[in-house]
This record gives structure tokens, C-alpha cells and sequence, in this order.
């Protein structure tokens, strides 16, 4: 990773965060003049890293953003069809093991996923087909990126026709799978409890938790690799533990969303 590949990947961070914290140092000194919190975050709102004052701030951030697609008159499923398509387009990009390009470009499709169930919110146009739809969607996207980094460990080996596999990459790849596996099985809890009528929230990883992690490492990744090479270390390592430590919370939420629907449905006499 040369010094010109760091530059262009730092650069824009630089920029980006000069502006989020003149932003944010705003929206923290307007917070407490709020007469109260917007329904949909505290309709939304559990127990995660993101907390209510983070999600509101975002909320706040990308109000221009939604206030453009209104004016463009695009619709929900318009949104979430260009964010799929974003979602296929950062994968090939890790794919090709670009990872700070790919980083900016999951922030651009995790904020359009955001804004597409606001927007029909706000524009009265919320349908059970768009939520059916967007939930949908979400899985799709997951797997796109996900399956984009596997192809990375899998291909970055492929000398004249020939594969050949590191350990570190092997492990990779299992732990990716069962990422996949941890990623499908926190929204299908969820969503089975929902059909016997138990909603739930528990997990620390959800899905702006996962996007906000591989997003802000990969946009470091030039730097971070640059660092792990001055110590000898192979430069994957820093982003195999992220995947590892990202399996470890997403399947622990799967399992804490199960134990709460448990015991809410013995709670309830396990009648429904």
C-alpha cells in the first residue's frame, strides 16, 4: 500500500470529519432547545452502541439529503433499489480489496437504506409492500458486501490458473460465513417473534452498528495496513479480528433475541 493510496483514502476522512465535528459540536449545543425526541427514534431506539443522541444527530445530518429526494419526487422503493445496487457495487469493490472506497461506499448505501423508510414516513406513502420489501432488501445488501470481502481472501491467491489458500485467509472465509450466518439470523428472530405477536430489541449488533464498524475500518484500512506491515505482521490481520469480533456480537444478539422471546412467550402462558 503506497503513500499516494493512503493520501486519497485519508483525505477525504480528513474533510469529512472536520465537518461532522462542526456538526456535531452544533447539533450538541441545540440538543437540550428540543422540546422532544422524534417518535420514529424512540419507536426505534435499543440497546446498542448507537445510542438516542447519536441516531437523532444522524437523523439531523441527513434531513437536506431527504428533503432532495422529495423534491425529486423519488419514492421509498426507489431508494432502496439504488441502494441494493450500491450494496452489489461496494462488494465487487472489496472484491477487488479496495477496501477505503469500498468503506465510503457502504456509508453512501447504509444512508440511503436509512432514508428510504423515513421518506415514507414523512410522505404518507409507508405500505406494507415497501416494508416487506426493504426488509428484503437489507439481506441482499448484507450478503452483497460480505460476500465482496470473501472473494478478496479467496482470489488475492490465484497465481496461473491455481488457488492456493493461506490459513489466515481460510479462517477468514469461515468466519465471514458464519457472519452471514449470525447477519440472517438476528432479522429472522426478530421477525418470527413478530409473528407470534413478541417484539423484540435485544442485541448490542444490529445493522447500523455493522455498517458503522466495517465502514470506518475500511476507510482506514491504507493506514492500518501500513502500520500492521511496520510491526511484520500480516497486513489482513487488523481486518480478519474485526470480523471475528463483529461473528462474536452478531450471533451473541441472535441468541439474546431468542432468550427474550422465550421468556416472553412463557411469560405469556405460551399461548398465542
Amino acid at each position: 500500500m503506497n503513500n499516494e493510496s493512503v493520501y486519497y483514502s485519508l483525505l477525504p476522512l480528513i474533510v469529512t470529519i472536520e465537518c461532522m465535528a462542526f456538526a456535531f459540536t452544533y447539533f450538541a449545543l441545540t440538543w437540550h432547545k428540543r422540546t422532544k425526541h422524534s417518535e420514529e427514534t424512540l419507536s426505534r431506539v435499543h440497546k446498542s452502541f448507537i445510542g438516542i443522541f447519536l441516531i437523532e444527530f444522524w437523523y439531523w445530518l441527513t434531513n437536506p439529503l431527504l428533503y432532495i429526494f422529495k423534491v425529486l419526487h423519488f419514492t421509498p422503493n426507489k431508494i432502496t433499489t439504488l441502494s441494493i445496487f450500491l450494496s452489489f457495487i461496494t462488494g465487487l469493490i472489496y472484491a477487488t480489496g479496495n477496501f477505503a472506497f469500498a468503506g465510503w461506499m457502504l456509508v453512501i448505501s447504509g444512508t440511503l437504506d436509512m432514508l428510504d423508510g423515513r421518506l415514507a414516513r414523512e410522505t404518507g406513502t409507508a405500505t406494507r409492500e415497501g416494508a416487506f420489501f426493504d426488509s428484503c432488501s437489507d439481506r441482499y445488501s448484507d450478503s452483497f458486501v460480505l460476500i465482496g470481502i470473501a472473494v478478496y481472501f479467496l482470489s488475492k491467491n490465484y497465481f496461473g490458473g491455481d488457488f492456493t489458500i493461506s490459513l489466515s485467509d481460510f479462517i477468514a472465509i469461515v468466519v465471514i460465513l458464519f457472519l452471514m450466518l449470525g447477519t440472517a439470523s438476528v432479522s429472522y428472530v426478530k421477525a418470527r417473534g413478530e409473528a407470534v405477536g413478541i417484539t423484540t430489541k435485544s442485541g448490542l449488533m444490529q445493522r447500523p452498528e455493522r455498517i458503522m464498524m466495517l465502514s470506518i475500518y475500511s476507510i482506514l484500512d491504507p493506514f492500518l495496513r501500513i502500520i500492521q506491515k511496520n510491526y511484520g505482521m500480516n497486513d489482513d490481520y487488523g481486518l480478519i479480528f474485526l470480523l471475528i469480533l463483529m461473528t462474536v456480537l452478531i450471533n451473541s444478539s441472535a441468541v439474546s433475541r431468542m432468550r427474550d422471546i422465550f421468556r416472553q412467550i412463557r411469560e405469556s402462558g405460551g399461548v398465542s
